[in-house]
């Protein structure tokens, strides 16, 4: 299943490659700050990185006090994961339990609140980005292979609502209305991504359209499409349909089974972060500060590329909003990435010694250029993806304009040099590309 999985997302990397080689080159002449380096395909599965470069003088060795600073501030990075994990599996435990309810007793005020339940897991999931990225780097490599997968099973986006149900014009899509489709755990698994990564039956964002339909369509989701239908009319029971088979009951179904198939898929995450996570700190003392560094500052920059500039930005520059956004259907993706960009402040600029020393006073040491010109792009570029999804995410946006793609370059600019900037600082480091 992973290998599947793996081979088809490295085919939609092939994929966008091509369609963005233009792109890229017109990105170097607009963007005099970013390096071509920065501009990567869409993520694939977890590779462990090339060796390092020699041994050199030029290469920081941290002296005593910073080293123990580091070692104490990944010890309470690893408690703020787990803390993290935890709210994100109490978080989707919240949602399991109000689409249920939604189920027992389907009204406009369930509804709504299985809607609020599914943003707040969502973002609280979002806010986890970072620390996934860094688990890929502190597993082995079958259990990095296996939370990418998982990964793909919980997130998958953009997703094509048309395999999942109903979408303007076309009223009897998707596996809802699919009676040849057995409604089970074990064919949902299998039908996710079953031709194309995009064709999503599991997840986040299969739910979030199961809940909320098309925005500004006669598909936009009402809670009647949740009512249970017990009998038959005469032409259905003459066409020989049975009542599981009624599009409500397939909805319902659908709807239960992929909010129970996540909360499982978060379990099984949660597993191996934390065999992970105690295997580092079991391992902590044999790993130097200066690599504990790179590996904090490799899980950012890479969670900025993948996440925010190559998934999203880039596409939207190329007027792909639909491929760009995260939650088209809640309307949601501004909650999204800002809630990675939180994780970023939370690692960089809050988790800390016991002497109250936090990594950007590491990276300040490091760089004279960090304190000033970090904090700028990081503030700023916060600011200007929240403007910009909220501008794209609207229900009256009304699409591409020079305005729109002048904010997305700005934002692509800001964030770029968020990213050139901790692999400038990576470099001066031993080790700076070996995982764990």
């Amino acid at each position: 299943m992973a290998a599947n999985v793996i081979e088809k997302l490295i085919g939609q990397t092939m994929s966008f490659d091509r369609r963005f080689f233009l792109l890229s080159l017109v990105l170097v002449l607009l963007l005099p700050a970013c390096s071509t380096e920065d501009i990567e395909d869409t993520p694939t599965a977890p590779v462990t990185p090339s060796a390092a470069p020699a041994e050199s003088a030029n290469l920081v060795k941290f002296d005593s006090a910073t080293t123990l600073s580091v070692r104490q501030i990944l010890r309470s990075y690893i408690q703020q994961i787990e803390t993290d994990y935890s709210e994100l599996n109490s978080s989707v435990e919240s949602l399991v339990a109000s689409t249920n309810a939604l189920l027992q007793g389907p009204s406009e005020f369930a509804l709504a609140a299985a809607q609020e339940s599914w943003t707040n897991a969502h973002t609280v999931f979002e806010q986890t980005a970072v620390h996934r990225y860094f688990s890929y780097r502190v597993v082995p490599e079958a259990q990095s292979l296996r939370l990418f997968e998982l990964q793909y099973q919980m997130n998958q986006w953009p997703i094509l609502a048309g395999y999942v149900d109903s979408v303007e014009g076309y009223m009897g899509s998707g596996i809802v209305h699919d009676v040849n489709v057995e409604l089970t755990p074990e064919t949902l698994r299998q039908q996710h991504g079953l031709f194309d990564v995009t064709e999503a039956t599991l997840g986040f964002h299969v739910i979030e359209f199961l809940l909320w339909g098309e925005a500004d369509s006669s598909s936009q989701r009402i809670a009647g499409d949740f009512e249970q239908i017990s009998t038959l009319t005469a032409d259905q029971s003459e066409s020989g349909l049975e009542v599981n088979q009624l599009s409500n009951n397939r909805r319902r179904e659908m709807l239960r089974l992929t909010s129970r198939l996540l909360l499982e898929d978060v379990q099984a995450s949660e597993l191996i972060w934390r065999e992970g996570l105690e295997r580092l700190e079991s391992n902590g003392a044999d790993i130097s500060a200066e690599r504990i560094v790179s590996l904090f500052l490799d899980s950012t920059s890479s969670m900025l590329t993948e996440e925010l500039l190559v998934k999203s930005l880039y596409p939207m520059l190329n007027n792909e909003f639909e491929v760009s956004l995260q939650s088209p259907f809640s309307q949601t993706s501004q909650s999204a990435v800002a809630a990675q960009m939180r994780g970023v402040e939370s690692l960089i600029l809050e988790t800390a010694a016991n002497d109250g020393s936090t990594l950007d006073k590491v990276l300040v040491s490091l760089s004279a250029d960090f304190e000033g010109f970090f904090y700028q792009n990081l503030d700023s570029g916060k600011a200007c993806l929240i403007l910009l999804y909220n501008k794209i995410g609207a229900s009256d946006f009304s699409g591409p304009s020079a305005a729109i793609e002048f904010e997305t370059v700005e934002c692509i600019n800001l964030i770029t040099n968020l990213v050139d900037q901790l692999e400038q600082i990576e470099l001066t480091l031993p080790n700076y590309s070996v995982a764990i």
